[in-house]
């Protein structure tokens, strides 16, 4: 207790270097973090793949407290593609497992450029799950078809909803044991038209909805039908209503009356205008037709957003310029975060913007109570073998929010793309 007190002394005084103060605050057992090793960020501007043979796709988790060192840390190789809008992997809150989807697959050896590198990617069909009840050393424990090129994935409990491009599997629910093994196995009735498809789905949190964005702007609702508590169907709730030029990733607000949704403008990684957070209110009654109750702008090519869990805050990231060629002016840098204050009726009113280093961050995610957020980085500017990472803001919480940069973070492979935290 003697040494506490003079260390703290000490600390107090100056006597102790700044270094040896810095750590990682973060309110959670631990993080899951996907990583894509298939290409350079700026793949996604100009189609060259600039492959390192070394970098892997990978899942790596991070326990907190974090210390020095690797311990703590583990990673295992998984499949898995920056390529989509966050919504490739699924923790469940009791986080012993991770469920990933396999939306794109490595490009054959050899392979340097695409013309389009959206539709040219070789794409994938398995959902992977991973056991990550040791956060030191996830393990690949199986993966199995649900359907070609898989879009995105949400989780409630032991409920796995899934999109894919497939014909008849558009609208994939899977009922998981506790080992992560499906016990029951659904292909939905999607209720859409055969051109368009589903890019992005959200549970809402009763478990009684499902909110989807489709290919051709426009975003609906399922009603969850359930036959002595367990899902028998979905019904569509209205009609879908049109949100933005490329709205992507979205999510209900904590207490489910409001659903928000980023607009990128334009196809990811191309965008050279400012971006829009909607508010989208649903009628959960099918009384009245759903509506758009407000729209803000975010920065240059937004990756997602995460909302505080008392539902007060959000947070969205940008990645502006920051993943262009690195020869481009503008290239390496640009990437910001935004912080709103969400009001009752769902409005968001900007607080501040806060730029950092770091090229294409996309992910962004608040521990258990909302005191700090994790950010993917994509990678740095840095020759050599680059890495990406996972970089910490503390959050400053009241009437007057506001967030600022940790000292620390936590170094990982090329392509960290998407965060989960565990609770």
């Amino acid at each position: 207790m003697k040494r506490i007190a003079l260390f703290a002394g000490l600390i107090a005084m100056g006597s102790v270097p700044a270094v040896a103060q810095s750590t990682i605050d973060f309110n959670a057992k631990g993080i899951v973090v996907l990583s894509d090793g298939d290409m350079e960020a700026s793949a996604l501007v100009d189609g060259k793949l600039l492959t390192d043979i070394a970098a892997k796709d990978q899942l790596t988790t991070i326990k907190f407290p974090a210390v020095r060192g690797t311990k703590g840390v583990g990673s295992s190789i998984i499949a898995n593609s920056v390529i989509g809008n966050t919504k490739t992997m699924a923790v469940p809150t009791f986080g012993r497992l991770a469920f990933v989807l396999e939306n794109k697959v490595r490009p054959a050896d050899g392979t340097a450029e695409y013309k389009d590198i959206l539709s040219e990617f070789p794409i994938g069909e398995k959902l992977y799950v991973v056991d990550i009840s040791n956060l030191a050393d996830p393990k690949a424990k199986f993966g199995f078809p649900v359907g070609k090129n898989p879009t995105s994935i949400d989780i409630n409990k032991n409920e796995l909803i899934i999109s894919t491009s497939e014909a008849g599997k558009e609208l994939v629910f899977i009922e998981t044991a506790a080992d992560g093994k499906p016990t029951r196995f659904l292909n939905l009735p999607a209720a859409i038209d055969s051109t368009t498809r589903i890019v992005d789905l959200s549970w809402h949190p009763s478990g009684d909805f499902i909110a989807f964005t489709l290919d051709n702007h426009e975003v609906g609702i399922y009603k969850v039908i359930r036959e002595a508590g367990k899902l028998k169907n979905v019904d569509l709730l209205g009609k879908t209503i049109k949100v933005g030029s490329n709205p992507t990733f979205g999510s209900f607000s904590p207490d489910g009356k409001h659903y928000f949704i980023v607009d990128g403008k334009s196809v990811q990684g191309k965008g050279t205008e400012a971006g829009e957070l909607l508010v989208v209110d649903f009628s959960m009654d099918g009384s009245a037709e759903h509506k758009i109750a407000s729209q803000t702008n975010i920065g240059v090519n937004p990756g997602s957003f995460a909302i505080s869990p008392d539902g007060s805050l959000l947070v969205a990231v940008n990645a502006a310029k920051s993943g262009s060629q690195w020869t481009e002016p503008g290239s390496g840098v640009g990437s910001s975060l935004n912080l709103f204050k969400i009001g009752a009726d769902g409005t968001l009113s900007k607080v501040a913007d806060y730029p950092f280093e770091g090229i294409y961050p996309r992910s962004v995610a608040f521990d258990k109570d909302g005191s700090n957020i994790a950010v993917t980085v994509f990678e740095y500017l840095e020759f050599g073998t680059g890495n990406g990472g996972v970089e910490f803001w503390t959050v400053t919480k009241g009437d007057t929010p506001a967030l600022k940069k940790q000292d620390a973070k936590v170094s990982l492979g090329k392509g960290a793309h998407t965060v989960r935290v565990i609770p």
